[in-house]
Order: C-alpha cells, then sequence, then structure tokens
C-alpha cells in the first residue's frame, strides 16, 4: 500500500503504518538472525563437527527459535510509537502523483539516533559476523577431503560441504537483496529533504522495497538447485498433492449418482479403499527415497 496507492484514496492511515513498520523491523531482524544462526550451526557443522552433534538437541533448537524472535520484538519496540502518513506529491512534464510514506514521529535526534543503531545492529554487526564465519567455512570448503577417510566419513563431510555451501548461496543472495534498503533507510535519515526531492523518489524507493522482498522468492529457487533432498521433497509433496486430488475427483464422481442407489455406499468404499491403497505405496516410494 505504501508508495504504490494514490494518496487521495485514504486506504494508509497512522495506526496501519505505526503497525506496518514495527512488524517490517522484526520480519527483517528475524530473517538477520536466522541467517546468523544458519551460519553458526554450519560453521560448527564443517569446522567443528564432533561437537556440533553434541549439541544437535530439540532444545537448543527451540531456545535460539525463541532468541531469534524475542529479540527483535524488543530492538522494534519503538515503532510502537505512534506513526504518521505522508502525503508526497511528484511532478513532471507527464503530470503529478501522489503517494503516502510512512515516518516515525519521534523527535528528529532521537529517531536519527535509533535508525544508526538499527543500521549497526540489524545490519553492520551481522553482516561482520556472518561474513567472518563464512570466510572461515569457505576456507575449509576449499581444502580436500583426505582420500584415507572410510566411505561413510566421506559422504557425511561431502554433504556438510553441500549444505555449507547452498548456505553460503543463501547469505549472499540477502546481502545483494538488501544491502540496497538498509543504505537508503539510513540515508534518509540524515538528508531526508534532498532524497525526497529527487524526481526519481518514488521509482527508486519501489525498486529497493521490491529488490529487498524478491529475497524471499530466491530462496527456495537455490534449495532446489543445491539441495538433493529438498528436491525429492518437493517431488513427493507434490506427488501426494496430485494423488490426494484424484482420488478426490474420484470418491466425488461415485457419489455423483452415476451408479444405483443400493451400491453408493459400496462403491464408495471401494474407491475409498483404493485411494488408501495408492497413498500407502506413495508413502512407501517416499520413504525409500
Amino acid at each position: 500500500m505504501e508508495l504504490t496507492s494514490p494518496a487521495h484514496w485514504g486506504i494508509l492511515n497512522d495506526e496501519l503504518c505505526t503497525t506496518f513498520m514495527y512488524l517490517q523491523t522484526i520480519f527483517v531482524f528475524a530473517s538477520v538472525l536466522t541467517l546468523v544462526a544458519i551460519c553458526i550451526e554450519r560453521y560448527m557443522a564443517v569446522l567443528h563437527p564432533l561437537e556440533s552433534r553434541m549439541h544437535q538437541t530439540k532444545a537448543r533448537a527451540k531456545r535460539i527459535l525463541c532468541v531469534v524472535w524475542i529479540i527483535p520484538c524488543c530492538v522494534a519496540s519503538p515503532f510502537l510509537y505512534p506513526a504518521a502518513a505522508y502525503s508526497n506529491t511528484l511532478q513532471s512534464s507527464y503530470g503529478e502523483i501522489s503517494r503516502l510514506t510512512c515516518f516515525i514521529n519521534l523527535p528528529e535526534k532521537v529517531r536519527k539516533g535509533y535508525y544508526t543503531f538499527l543500521f549497526v545492529f540489524i545490519y553492520i554487526l551481522p553482516l561482520t559476523f556472518i561474513a567472518g564465519t563464512c570466510l572461515q567455512v569457505a576456507r575449509c570448503l576449499l581444502k580436500d577431503i583426505p582420500v584415507h577417510r572410510q566411505g561413510s566419513i566421506r559422504r557425511q563431510e561431502t554433504n556438510r560441504r553441500k549444505v555449507a555451501k547452498m548456505v553460503l548461496m543463501v547469505v549472499l543472495a540477502f546481502v545483494i537483496s538488501w544491502t540496497p534498503y538498509f543504505l537508503v533507510s539510513i540515508i534518509t535519515q540524515y538528508q531526508a529533504q534532498n532524497f525526497m526531492e529527487n524526481h526519481n523518489f518514488f521509482f527508486t524507493m519501489l525498486c529497493i522495497n521490491l529488490f529487498a522482498f524478491i529475497n524471499s522468492c530466491v530462496n527456495p529457487f537455490i534449495y532446489a538447485a543445491m539441495s538433493t533432498r529438498f528436491r525429492n521433497g518437493f517431488r513427493r509433496c507434490f506427488r501426494f498433492i496430485c494423488m490426494w486430488a484424484l482420488c478426490a475427483a474420484d470418491t466425488e464422481d461415485e457419489n455423483s449418482g452415476a451408479h444405483n442407489p443400493p451400491n453408493t455406499k459400496r462403491d464408495t468404499k471401494r474407491v475409498r479403499f483404493r485411494c488408501q491403497a495408492h497413498m500407502s505405496c506413495l508413502l512407501t516410494q517416499s520413504s525409500s527415497d
């Protein structure tokens, strides 16, 4: 709605701006912390595999998930301060357009300090940490696997390296997608007037927001391209959905009145039995994969 709906529509109000800015900060920071946690896990799995196995527990995973979401909720709490939707008009030889943008109504010094804190705490520090761990993992990946290792150990090492390479690609995609967004966010706080007077303001903001959110669409393609397990799981899920749809269609056809009334229940049971047999066969194939 922001930057796209005309201002005179009145779709974006102050309350919606407050909710939007708070939730957006939470989701972005949670994504960053998730990448940090994944990089730590891959660092331990590749460089310290024995210690990594000892710490791979459900309780530890739950604690990490709690931290990943609790910290962003606390850090983003200043955005609960009422925000406002401001109308901006852009004129050119083709006419003029007016769009609404959200701004937090904090005092200028407080707002600049908070955005600087977010830029450092959400972008600079996590990116530095991620770059350090990824560099160590990349250096390890460049080394050859010793030939004298047993076959099972070599396969485990190969699988860990494949996952580590996939994580590196996910991190790279995140950095490329979100860097313009973070840079523009801090620039608009210190050069807001000059930036908004730029004739390409709306186009620039739309591009960086679109570029940032496309990152969520890119990740599944990275997983599909670099993870055999992900591809197999997707195929199993797709086959299961198709089989379920076919069984539902068969059941509907049997109950549509094409058969004699006395045999309706018996025919329905037969279709259900056939569907259950197909499903069990499909599950057997999935477990064998």
